[in-house]
This record gives structure tokens, sequence and C-alpha cells, in this order.
């Protein structure tokens, strides 16, 4: 069978986190989309597949994304049947700038440099004190709880440019 719209939808969505959407944004042409859609099936700790949730188009089907040339094979696996469809980066460029905004592009920018600076100034380990409870109470209870700000303020950012076939619930 092939792909519905709500797939299509779910599967350009789902295949981005916000920084690699920002990348994706930012890549000049079809040709370095291509190249960069190839790197992203290379990386090791990437994902290929995905459960879909509750409330979800076929929630609680596995999802999987493999590489083709020029794009990506997107299959569901539905209690109805597997659906499956190659989806070319050109089209996945489109979906995308349906969304796409001055303000949205901003406000993803924005989250996904904050995060990055966030991260990159996260202490190991106890190092400055004396024990790992006081480290952990006085640095990275506040440390989690900012970045965990800051990748809500990312994911709303991406969910306002690759919103999900079926709206989800406020979390609260």
């Amino acid at each position: 069978m092939n792909l519905t719209d709500d797939d299509l939808q779910m599967a350009v969505r789902n295949f981005f986190t916000p920084a690699l959407l920002l990348e994706f944004i930012d890549l000049p042409d079809l040709h370095a989309r291509i190249q960069w859609g190839e790197k992203q099936f290379d990386e090791p700790d990437r994902r290929h597949s995905v459960r879909r949730l509750e409330g979800e188009p076929d929630a609680g089907s596995l999802t999987h994304w493999s590489a083709t040339p020029g794009g990506f094979r997107y299959q569901v696996d539905a209690r109805s049947g597997t659906r499956s469809g190659f989806v070319h980066w050109r089209e996945a460029h489109q979906i995308v700038n349906s969304f796409l905004t001055p303000v949205r592009y901003g406000a993803l920018r924005a989250a996904v440099e904050a995060v990055a600076a966030h991260d990159a100034a996260y202490v190991p380990g106890p190092v400055p004190y004396r024990t790992p409870e006081l480290w952990s109470s006085l640095f990275y209870r506040a440390w989690a709880r900012q970045a965990s700000g800051l990748e809500l303020r990312a994911s709303a950012a991406l969910d306002a440019i690759c919103p999900p076939a079926k709206a989800q619930p406020a979390l609260f």
C-alpha cells in the first residue's frame, strides 16, 4: 500500500530533531540536501525507527526510515497492513517550507543555539563539590531543569514548522 498524506507528514516531522531541522533548512540547494540526507543514515547513533504515539494516526505502529538515492523510504507497519513509499529530499523541503516563516525560523535558531550553549556549559562530575550529593543538589538539578525548558522551547519551534498530522494535546 502507498503512504497516506498523514504518513508523509509524520515521516518528515519525526525524522528531524530541532537541531537537524535547522541544519536542513540552512542547506543552500537540493544537491546539498541529498548529501546531507545520505550522511544522516551513516550516523551510528541515529534512530531509524519509531513507534507512533497515542493520538497519532495508526497509534502504536512501528515506522522505519531507510536510505535511498535522493531521499528515504518510509515504512509504516500498521495493523491494517504495511504501507511504504519513497520520500525525496525535495518533497521533504517543500513540506518544511509550507509552514516556515521568518518568526518560526528565528525561534528555532534561537532555541537550538540556546540548547547547544547550555550543553557546552555542562560539568560532567562533582569536580568543585565535596560530594556527589552536593553536586546534584547545587548544580545538576538546576542545570537539568533549565535544559528541559530549553529542549521544550526547541520542540515547540519544531512543532510549529513541522506540525504533527493530528494536533497533540498540550503537555500541561
